[in-house]
């Protein structure tokens, strides 16, 4: 508990949480479990209270697990646009709901191969990495300030 207490939080995509959420990356990488499926996904933000208003980033799961890094692959699998709420909800607050209404509202969009990004996003994960993924969040929302993003 003493160790959550002294964690910076930072609002979530602003510059100092994506420098924590890179800490956390590298931190947790060598305990990933191998993917079911590699995966080269690139992810754009929309509406970030944050430089541009747009934040870019990508998962490579052949190239340091299913956690995103700032920056875009070339030739990628797919591509995610999703709104600063949903993204919220997809990487940091697990609430299937807000996801779920990205997709039925347009807030969440995917050009490519959606079956792909649904595996990479929670359907048909083996144990190991339901479990990973829990791990991850729990420690993202520990680095995130809520309720004011």
């Amino acid at each position: 508990m003493a160790y959550l207490a002294r964690m910076r939080v930072h609002r979530f995509l602003s510059p100092g949480w994506v420098d924590a959420a890179m800490a956390l990356r590298d931190e947790l990488a060598s305990t990933a479990p191998d993917p079911v499926h590699t995966a080269r996904v690139n992810l754009v933000v929309t509406g970030t209270p944050f430089g541009s208003g747009e934040f870019r980033a990508s998962i490579d799961t052949e190239a340091g697990g299913p956690l995103p890094v700032p920056g875009e692959l070339d030739n990628p699998d797919a591509t995610v646009i999703l709104d600063y709420e949903s993204a919220l909800a997809a990487f940091v607050t697990d609430d299937p709901d807000i996801v779920a209404l990205g997709f039925l509202t347009g807030a969440l969009q995917v050009d490519g191969d959606l079956a792909l990004v649904l595996i990479l996003f929670g359907e048909g994960m083996t144990d190991a990495q339901a479990a990973f993924a829990r791990h991850a969040q729990t420690r993202m929302r520990a680095i995130t300030i809520l309720g004011e993003n």
